[in-house]
């Protein structure tokens, strides 16, 4: 066992031939089984063992009396640790009066009733403790430097996995609205019917049922109304999973132009004849003078202004005339004429025109001219 340092001091061997004193010779050792001293060389003048008369000198020492020179010195005390820990007393251990193992054992020594060796165990775990809540605060301050240097990265990363997944999950939706029947079209409504045959427009919109939503185009909804020449406008929109809607806006009659002996044909604002009527329908002012043709100037004048009119004030006239497309003039249903002129800032027009009814009230007069719309006169 590995005895703690200074407790394990061995004396130095000595070197043959030299004494306690240095360089001093050796004394004569006795001879073996004799008291007296061995025989020295030939001619020393010592007499030699056995000779009568032969005395030991009186200065040769003793056997008993001599100081045993060459024993080593006896081994400093050693401590075992071991047997510490088993919790031997200290004074069997080793002598109290060894001034070195006093001083070892003084430090280790505490107050009465504590272990050493255990208050120097418990301080070794707190130390480690120490040293491993110092290696996980390295380790959290490493965490928090490395998310403040890759917040960029990670910003970066995030946008775009928000951007692949939305387009991810457009291709999936489109994907499966293209490709399979659970978003085929299953009822059309439609929106905005008041003059045309509701229920044959529904029934040529049908033949789009089974249809995927997505792949419902504009010209197959084109091809369906186009047999309807009062629809003017349409509009569709698609709602998933099942439902087409088709918004439509029907063509308005704006003049009636007399026919020979078979009453009088509607025409909307783009010339198209909407139906025919044996007499005069009301809002649906008579066409006459040059408005009769129905491909002159002075008709597409004439239809374009109305078609501008609020359906208040258009459903007030009663008979449009015009010698060329600048001098149209509208009859009210009261006999008062309003000369109009072109078609230009129609809109306009009317607001003014309005605004003169409602002050004029029931005053009589016979014209008014709108016709330029900053300086409007009545007489």
């Amino acid at each position: 066992m590995k005895r703690p340092s200074g407790f394990d001091r061995r004396p130095e061997p000595r070197r043959p031939g030299r004494g306690r004193t240095g360089d001093r010779a050796a004394e004569p050792s006795a001879a073996p089984g004799t008291g007296l001293p061995e025989a020295g060389p030939a001619g020393a003048g010592a007499p030699g063992p056995g000779l009568p008369g032969a005395e030991a000198p009186e200065t040769a020492p003793r056997e008993a009396d001599a100081p045993e020179r060459d024993a080593p010195p006896p081994l400093a005390p050693t401590v075992d640790l071991g047997e510490l820990r088993a919790g031997r007393d200290d004074a069997a251990v080793a002598p109290a009066g060894d001034g070195r193992l006093g001083a070892a054992l003084a430090r280790l020594r505490r107050e009465p009733g504590e272990d050493p060796v255990r208050d120097a165990e418990a301080r070794v775990r707190a130390a480690e403790r120490r040293v491993r809540a110092a290696g996980r605060e390295r380790k959290a301050r490493f965490r928090r430097e490395r998310r403040r240097f890759s917040a960029l990265a990670r910003a970066r990363r995030r946008r775009w996995l928000i951007a692949g997944s939305a387009v991810a999950a457009l291709a999936l939706f489109v994907g499966v609205g293209v490709l399979t029947p659970l978003m085929a079209v299953a009822s059309v409504r439609l929106e905005g019917a008041s003059q045309v045959d509701a229920a044959a427009v529904e029934a040529a919109l049908a033949e789009l049922e089974g249809t995927p939503l997505a792949l419902v185009e504009d010209a197959d909804v084109h091809r369906a109304l186009e047999g309807f020449p009062l629809i003017q406008k349409y509009a569709v929109e698609r709602v998933p999973p099942h439902t087409l809607i088709v918004r439509i806006e029907e063509r308005v009659p704006v003049l009636a132009i007399g026919s020979d002996g078979d009453g009088y044909a509607l025409y909307d604002a783009a010339g198209v004849v909407l139906g025919a009527s044996e007499t005069p329908i009301a809002g649906v002012p008579l066409g006459g003078g040059a408005i009769a043709d129905v491909s002159s100037p002075a008709f597409a004048s004439a239809s374009a202004a109305l078609r501008d009119m609020p359906a208040e004030l258009r459903s007030r006239m009663t008979a449009a005339t015009a010698t060329s497309a600048q001098d149209v003039t509208f009859t009210l249903d009261t006999g008062v004429a309003v000369l109009w002129g072109d078609a230009d800032r129609s809109a306009l027009k009317s607001v003014v025109l309005g605004q003169m009814l409602t002050a004029l009230g029931d005053r009589p007069i016979e014209q008014i001219d709108v016709s330029s719309s900053e300086a409007p006169v009545f007489r």
